[in-house]
């Protein structure tokens, strides 16, 4: 079975929040799919790579390079024609479906078994994340009505859609039928997020975000002169850069928690594994998101985890592995953080939960089998 990947991700074989984790996500699906099932042999697009390991030889890398003349849309129909025309494939896949497909690939893949996937809930992007005229709403929303009907044109080519979570299926639902609908969520390493005992005497929260206002930041800050009274060792970390840092920096000094908060910037894979083992309770916030990886590595180190109540954390279980609350209520944040810090019988259940979850239902070769039962579906 010969597979093309139309989405030019670029691809990363080590994690990587700083550019987005979708570029590693997509790799760990196509390193696990060419490995498992020797019969595939995938071609995927590509606009860059940071590889540091070998490829398996069933996955061919095109990269996609930005010319200075001609547009970027020009270069990626023009290789994949090329493709096309030297090789037979049975299925063309689109896996980070973030853009629609140009209307004249689209004629030419007509004839093609046709998946795509993986698709997250889209979410709003505030002031402080988008630069230029995306800044103003007006011309961001004039730009997404003139790409709505092409979205809606690509996704009626579709033979399978494959979605993160049912908030992702509910949105797509409106637009494709239920049918052809297939929910199948991101993965994570178990291997190297590894497990590890839930530390004692040590009160350290952790968060793993770009520092910007739509993932809730603030109200980790202003919860911690209540969780200060209680546990005064505690303290609250932040890992990643963003343009909110100083405004956070700011109400830390203000609200008399500043020794108490500490930014660590952009960390490598391995500080950020150590940074949690070494936290009590892992926290995200944020009131839309696509998917929330963060959890899942959380999960996997073992640590209970405390986020929003909404469809972007479909990984986190409610009262099992942890605690979904209301979005914008420091009060109720600190309530919860205090009780597993008061409670670390449960504490600790609700991090080997979080790890039996991933390795049950988030590991990535369970993924890939799901994937490529969906291909066979189609291929049949």
């Amino acid at each position: 079975m010969r597979l093309l990947n139309l989405s030019t991700v670029e691809l990363d074989d080590r994690h990587n929040y700083y550019g987005g984790a979708i570029g590693n996500i997509a790799y760990n699906l196509l390193h696990s799919l060419s490995r498992r099932f020797a019969n595939l042999e995938i071609h995927t697009l590509t606009e860059g790579v940071e590889l540091t390991e070998p490829l398996p030889t069933n996955l061919n890398i095109h990269i996609i390079k930005r010319g200075k003349v001609m547009p970027f849309s020009f270069n990626v129909r023009r290789a994949i024609n090329k493709i096309l025309n030297e090789r037979d494939f049975s299925i063309i896949i689109y896996l980070y479906f973030y853009e629609p497909i140009y209307v004249s690939m689209l004629r030419k893949i007509k004839d093609y078994p046709f998946v795509i996937g993986m698709c997250e809930l889209p979410h709003p992007r505030l002031k402080d994340e988008v630069d230029g005229i995306l800044k103003y709403p007006a011309l961001r929303s004039i730009g997404k009505n003139m790409m709505f009907p092409f979205f809606i044109k690509t996704l009626k080519y579709c033979d399978r859609l494959i979605v993160v979570n049912n908030g992702a299926k509910k949105y797509y639902n409106k637009f494709i039928m239920e049918e052809k609908i297939r929910i199948i969520p991101y993965g994570v390493d178990p291997d190297f997020f590894k497990y590890s005992q839930l530390p004692t005497n040590t009160y350290n929260i952790l968060t793993v975000s770009r520092l910007i206002e739509r993932r809730g930041l603030d109200y980790l800050i202003e919860a911690m002169p209540i969780i200060l009274k209680e546990y005064p060792n505690a303290s609250l970390h932040f890992v990643g850069e963003g343009p909110r840092k100083a405004i956070l920096q700011e109400k830390a000094e203000k609200l008399d928690v500043k020794r108490n908060v500490i930014f660590h910037g952009r960390v490598s894979p391995e500080e950020l594994v150590n940074l949690y083992r070494s936290c009590y309770v892992f926290c995200h916030l944020s009131f839309a998101d696509g998917w929330n990886q963060p959890a899942l590595e959380a999960m996997a180190t073992g640590r209970p985890t405390i986020c929003t109540k909404a469809p972007h954390n479909s990984m986190v279980e409610d009262g099992n592995t942890g605690f979904l609350i209301p979005w914008g209520n420091s009060d109720i944040l600190a309530e919860k953080i205090i009780y597993l810090f008061g409670h670390y019988s449960l504490a600790e259940k609700m991090g080997i939960e979080g790890r039996k979850k991933v390795e049950r239902e988030y590991n990535w070769d369970r993924i890939a089998e799901e994937y490529y039962k969906v291909f066979c579906e189609v291929a049949r």
